[in-house]
């Protein structure tokens, strides 16, 4: 998949005294397979409501399933994609920008995070406001309580960090490029010109993981892509390299609180 460097450092926000700091827009479904990467000076808040959000921001790539959020800081190259099943138009979540200046106590780095019933309700209300309107009195309360809620907002392993060190990152890619691909530790030691211990402990310092949570993250990643295409539960989970679709249902219930065919019936 190729996307496009186009970065686009000017404000996406009215920055004239008094306006509003912030600006909620719907985000809508896209047909197109590449994402224009870019960075803003503002925050940006992620919701999905249906189908997919699919994010890469920085070394991070997420992907959103309904009452995800993905958060991106001010200032880092991100782009994305949003998918609603094989209706390639419609709404598939919200856009949230905040001004920098209310971001200090929000994550420092792109992350997944649950969508509250209190976080999802201030955003619903907000939705009723006109787009850049000054906050008055109320409103800024009410701003105010959305960013306590982001910031205690629990986090969500839904994302995969990408390594920095050049042969891990090849490795890294390998995965991503094929879930199923099933290459053993000796194998990739011999092929990357490392050791098992020097890839085991370099790749968890690197990006959280083990290498086996990283590869079963990808491979969840890309079983809710699959899924949310139209893909049949088996037929994705043979070609996501899984020996029987009970094991691939066990991940997804223990990862994503829900089966594969309650998924894709979303």
């Amino acid at each position: 998949m190729t996307s496009h460097a186009i970065l686009v450092p000017e404000s996406r926000l009215d920055i004239r005294p008094g306006a509003a700091p912030m600006l909620l827009l719907p985000q809508m479904a896209s047909s197109a397979t590449g994402k224009a990467l870019h960075s803003h000076p503002e925050g940006q808040l992620y919701l999905a409501l249906q189908g997919l959000i699919v994010i890469e921001a920085g070394a991070v790539r997420s992907v959103l399933p309904p009452g995800r959020m993905g958060w991106v800081p001010p200032g880092v190259v991100h782009g994305a994609s949003a998918y609603v099943g094989k209706a390639p138009d419609g709404m598939v979540g919200l856009n949230l920008y905040l001004k920098a200046g209310l971001c200090r106590q929000l994550p420092a780095e792109p992350v997944v995070l649950h969508a509250s019933p209190l976080l999802r309700a201030v955003l619903a209300r907000m939705r009723e406001w006109p787009p850049g309107q000054a906050l008055d009195a109320r409103a800024a309360r009410l701003l105010g309580v959305l960013i306590d809620e982001l910031g205690a907002a629990v986090p969500d392993p839904l994302r995969l960090v990408m390594p920095r060190h050049p042969r891990l990152a090849r490795l890294a890619a390998a995965i991503l490029a094929d879930p199923a691909e099933d290459t053993s530790l000796d194998e990739w030691a011999g092929q990357l010109a490392m050791s098992r211990r020097s890839i085991t402990r370099h790749f968890r310092a690197e990006t959280g993981m083990s290498l086996l949570e990283w590869r079963q993250m990808a491979r969840l990643q890309r079983g809710m892509e699959l899924l949310n295409g139209g893909g049949a539960v088996t037929t994705v989970a043979m070609t996501l390299g899984y020996d029987s679709v009970s094991s691939f249902i066990a991940l997804f219930r223990r990862m994503l609180g829900t089966t594969p065919a309650k998924f894709a019936a979303q």
